[in-house]
């Protein structure tokens, strides 16, 4: 990918010769500066260089966000520089010890450039191959985007990708990772099976293995006619602990206007869907639902979690 240098102020304060200002441009200078990096000595080379504008030094930030382990792209439409350096914590529930993050989406001509990271645990190679794909969606779980993680360079280190998909899907609500096959193992995909609510005309699809772990309680929250259908933990609510694992919202098009706002600001709520005047939204809870002194009931609950992000982008209205 071709490089580009963007000056990001680092506030140091150097005592040097003025520099010239005119319209729209800026006479800057040379700075001589060598790189230390969370205690390792990094060294620039030819495509980069360090300028002294004003008294400060201006560094490339591409070189900086690479050398902190996070991902950077430019947004040449928006005109918007992106920085990620956050924990990776996007995984494939059905298979463990892969996880991808820091993904920052840029429009190149009429495609989406899918820049983001990749690493392996429980592996001693760096040398691993990988097939995987990452898919997108709206915020009525419609699929609008997908782009293919190929190759054989990843391990327990973070990897860089650079990869391009069809069509324009930057303002993607939900992304899925699903692990198809590593060093050259195929990776079964779990079954499922599927949930119908005939009340609400919507279905979604659950992990088979959750059969016999789950109910399902439907009320009406008083004076809000917000319908709340909780799913919920059976092995934890007989242990007196609840479980609630995630909440489908039926609101009003005016309610989610209005109320759905503020709750977005305090609680992890997002809309799966709407028809006519409705909407549906999906919640999880902000509060422990297991018993943290019980390890079983506690490892149980957490597998069942992590296949959320995946349900919830099987919801789908009934015609």
């Amino acid at each position: 990918m071709k490089k580009f240098i963007l000056g990001l102020s680092c506030g140091l304060i150097i005592a040097c010769s003025s520099v010239a200002f005119a319209s729209g441009s800026i006479q800057a200078l040379l700075f001589p500066a060598h790189f230390e990096i969370n205690g390792s000595i990094v060294t620039l080379n030819n495509d980069y260089k360090v300028l002294n504008v004003d008294g400060h030094a201006y560094v490339p930030i591409r070189f900086v966000a690479e050398n902190l382990g996070g991902t950077i792209d430019y947004d040449a439409e928006l005109q918007k520089i992106f920085v990620k350096n956050r924990n990776l914590d996007l995984t494939d529930p059905d298979y463990k010890g892969i996880s991808v993050g820091n993904l920052i989406l840029t429009k190149v001509g009429n495609n989406t450039r899918v820049t983001g990271q990749l690493r392996m645990e429980g592996v001693g190679s760096s040398k691993n191959m990988i097939g995987a794909n990452l898919s997108f969606y709206n915020d009525k779980s419609e699929k609008i985007g997908d782009v293919a993680i190929n190759g054989s360079d990843f391990g327990v280190e973070s990897q860089t990708f650079v990869l391009e998909g069809s069509g324009d899907f930057r303002t993607y609500s939900t992304v899925n990772l699903h692990v198809d096959a590593v060093n050259n193992n195929i990776i079964s995909e779990a079954p499922s099976v599927i949930y119908e609510n005939t009340k609400n005309n919507f279905t979604l699809n659950l992990p088979k293995s959750w059969e016999g772990k789950y109910d399902v309680v439907d009320t009406v929250i008083e004076g809000s006619n917000i319908e709340n259908i909780d799913f919920i933990n059976i092995a934890n609510k007989d242990a007196g602990w609840g479980g609630v694992l995630f909440t489908i919202q039926i609101w009003s098009k005016d309610k989610w206007s209005t109320d759905g706002v503020i709750a977005k600001q305090n609680i992890q709520i997002s809309k799966i869907g709407e028809k006519g005047d409705i909407i549906f939204s999906l919640s999880t809870p902000s509060d422990v639902n297991y018993n943290v002194n019980n390890e079983k009931l506690k490892a149980e609950y957490a597998s069942m979690w992590d296949h959320i992000n995946t349900i919830k982008t099987t919801f789908k209205i009934k015609n």
